[in-house]
């Protein structure tokens, strides 16, 4: 792997590969002992696509309709990428093994048979692409064609995990082609199913899916489908349950920023998207304050709602951007020790301290949270 500045360098491969735990994580709260920690480097605007109106903010259409493929402004690209690494330095202080993914090129063009694309995105966001699930790691059949190439970045990792005993499901090859989409160009509606991708193949975003031991929830968003979800259920057998949830939310593409277990039987969620379940029937939940962030702050890809995208360290301490002290506030008056680091230059790039994160290792096996 590539080295990197800021903070204690990556394993090698053979350091990697000697460890004795490949992978085990079961849920987003245990103790938290190796993770995967993104890299912006080298990222660009994403080649544009239609089904992008229905998640990307409008102030960001021109961009990357006019722009895509090309770098991202350097002097925020870089302050994104020092805050990367210092979280990193500081997962090491807190006894967290960080590795990083490989460096690739992101700005190269790429075509298939049928479509092609100015560029790819970046390596920035692992949980968007990889889920680990105890053991196995699957990677998403993402359906933005821009990312169709972007687990070349975490090549090095998959095979390391994989020579140390993971099970590796990488899901099926998504096409991408034009009746993936309903959007004008693509495929027509007539169930009025408002989501943007329809059911022609399995298609879905990682980070859609949330852990709680033994129970997977996950929402249907614009970039992931029934299909991709019925993929997971049966990948993952019958020793998991793969719970569909609803959520208000008219943009929804990811779930960790509307729902943010922290602990068992505690539940950060976001005011404005959440819909009771009864799977979480007993648990405390808390609605997160509303983002701190200044109105006028570049935002490329979601909304400050980033906020409540935050990291578990264990069931007590929580990754939190140190400028939302709101938040601070009532996670400390919940009982958390929170962890601040500045990151709000990484938000622009669409994610914060969970999106930016894969934890492999964990404490503990799959365990019973949820009601049934």
């Amino acid at each position: 792997m590539e080295p990197w500045t800021g903070a204690p360098s990556s394993p090698d491969k053979e350091t990697a590969d000697s460890s004795p735990v490949a992978l085990n994580s079961y849920t987003e709260w245990d103790p938290l002992r190796e993770v995967v920690v993104g890299s912006l480097a080298g990222g660009v605007f994403p080649g544009w696509q239609e089904s992008m109106t229905h998640t990307l903010p409008e102030a960001a259409w021109r961009i990357c309709r006019e722009e895509g493929g090309q770098p991202f402004p350097a002097a925020h690209l870089k302050a994104a990428e020092g805050e990367l690494d210092t979280l990193a330095g500081i997962l090491e202080s807190e006894g967290v093994t960080v590795v990083r993914p490989d460096t690739v090129t992101h700005q190269r063009p790429f075509r298939t048979p049928h479509w092609t694309s100015d560029g790819g995105l970046y390596a920035g966001m692992p949980r968007d692409l990889l889920m680990v699930v105890g053991d196995t790691v699957i990677e998403a059949p993402m359906s933005w064609r821009c990312r169709y190439h972007e687990g070349d970045a975490f090549r090095t990792l998959l095979k390391s995990w994989f020579r140390r005993g993971a099970r590796w499901m990488p899901a099926p090859r998504p096409q991408l082609l034009d009746e993936l989409y309903r959007t004008p160009g693509g495929a027509a509606s007539p169930d009025g199913d408002r989501w943007a991708v329809t059911e022609f193949e399995p298609v879905f975003d990682a980070a859609d899916f949330l852990r709680f031991g033994e129970d997977v929830i996950v929402q249907r968003s614009h970039v992931t489908n029934e299909f991709g979800i019925d993929w997971v259920r049966r990948a993952l057998g019958p020793e998991f349950t793969v719970s569909v949830v609803e959520t208000n939310d008219p943009h929804a593409m990811h779930i960790d920023a509307t729902f943010a277990p922290l602990a068992p039987g505690k539940l950060l969620v976001n005011p404005e998207r959440y819909i009771p379940h009864p799977l979480f029937e007993g648990w405390e939940i808390l609605p997160a304050p509303a983002p701190a962030l200044p109105p006028d702050w570049p935002m490329y890809f979601c909304s400050p709602w980033v906020s409540m995208n935050v990291l578990s360290l264990d069931p007590e301490t929580v990754v939190v951007e140190r400028q939302e002290q709101p938040l601070i506030d009532a996670l400390t008056t919940w009982g958390f020790r929170c962890v601040p680091v500045d990151f709000r230059h990484v938000y622009s790039f669409g994610g914060s301290f969970h999106c930016v994160t894969l934890d492999t290792v964990r404490d503990g096996g799959p365990g019973k949270y949820l009601a049934s």
